[in-house]
């Protein structure tokens, strides 16, 4: 078994492919201290044959410990993703060393499933849309805060306002506190992510897939127009890395 392994700033998503299909999939917490004993109890618990493992991390701080932790279970040199290992993938970055495990990733998965161009929507930690140019490369994208970030800097800054369930409301127009913040919270990443979309299709003169994924994204798959979702997208595109060979 080929097991991907994507450590986000909230979650980690193990998954884990036999011949092209998904024979096993975790989310768990990130946990950013006692990583070893955190992430060896995991590991003793999963009962798999690991064959290959691979590592998208966008949270250094847990780099070592983590890494000592998969060869000591597996017996194993886990495999990472980054600027730097990735082969056969064009990036039309400034400094393309500098480009994200998880850009890489869910960029991969994009080309290996859908036609070109791609603007892939991930709405995790934070909101990232990227683009899969016609050509087939990786061409740029937008970074903003996150759902849960936007939340907890709303009751940060405004600390009489309530906490509120992140869920869609069924109207736009709140007729009260709650439910005017949650209108406002998922309505308003709902059409900044469709806006944005469409200013990256009028820049680029094209007509894009799009492609909705991340670990909020289920939250508003129904309510967003336009785009496919794609839970695994990021854990697909890690898997076709190993399978093509290619990282260095």
């Amino acid at each position: 078994m080929i097991l991907t392994i994507d450590i986000g700033n909230s979650n980690t998503v193990l998954v884990g492919y036999e011949n092209d299909d998904r024979v096993f999939t975790q989310r768990i917490e990130t946990h950013k201290e006692n990583v070893y004993t955190y992430y060896k109890e995991v590991f003793s618990a999963i009962d798999i044959n690991v064959s290959e493992v691979v590592v998208s991390c966008v949270v250094p701080s847990v780099y070592e410990e983590f890494n000592k932790c998969v060869k000591e279970i597996y017996k194993i040199e886990p495999k990472y993703i980054n600027g730097d290992t990735i082969t056969n993938f064009k990036i039309l970055l400034d400094e393309p060393r500098d480009i994200g495990a998880d850009f890489i990733a869910t960029g991969v998965g994009a080309l290996a499933k859908y036609p070109q161009p791609v603007i892939i929507a991930d709405v995790g930690s934070a909101t990232k849309l990227t683009v899969i140019d016609s050509e087939g490369s990786f061409a740029g994208g937008v970074i903003v805060p996150g759902l849960g970030t936007s939340v907890e800097a709303l009751n940060s800054f405004i600390p009489h306002l309530p906490s509120v369930e992140l869920v869609v409301p069924d109207r736009v127009i709140g007729n009260g506190t709650i439910p005017a913040i949650q209108s406002g919270v998922m309505f308003g990443l709902i059409a900044q992510i469709e806006g944005l979309a469409s200013k990256m299709e009028a820049e680029l003169g094209q007509k894009c897939i799009r492609v909705l994924t991340g670990g909020y994204a289920a939250l508003f798959k129904d309510d967003i127009t336009g785009f496919v979702y794609d839970p695994y997208l990021l854990s697909d595109g890690m898997y076709q890395i190993v399978k093509k060979g290619m990282l260095v």
